[in-house]
């Protein structure tokens, strides 16, 4: 029994088309009642500001702070003073904990 090299090519070629074609895209071959996935969340400026100020006010261990709060791109800038490092700690994580904070520029100062 003799098989040609060009049956082999044709064998090959062959593989490699369904191959392909099993990788075309997968959405296009998706089940029309599966439901699309839930865009992602959008935080603008103000709502952080509000969480994040809120949550500063109502913490007791801050009372008697004054704390700014300027929120950019989800940049959150914070000035102002407090007494020890737990207060400055405490400011710190309120304001990294909200969702939609890129990074927290901390500038208070410990008096």
């Amino acid at each position: 029994m003799h098989i040609s090299f060009r049956n082999n090519i044709s064998a090959l070629l062959l593989i490699v088309a369904f191959a392909l074609y099993g990788c075309e895209n997968y959405a296009e071959r998706t089940h029309k009642s599966w439901a699309p996935p839930p865009s992602a969340p959008v935080y603008d400026d103000s709502s952080i500001y509000a969480r994040i100020s809120a949550a500063v006010q109502t913490d007791p261990a801050l009372q008697g702070t004054h704390i700014e709060i300027k929120v950019k791109d989800g940049h959150v800038t914070l000035n102002g003073s407090v007494k020890n490092d737990d207060q400055l700690t405490r400011v710190n994580m309120h304001a990294w904990i909200v969702d939609g904070v890129r990074n927290v520029d901390n500038q208070i100062a410990k008096n």
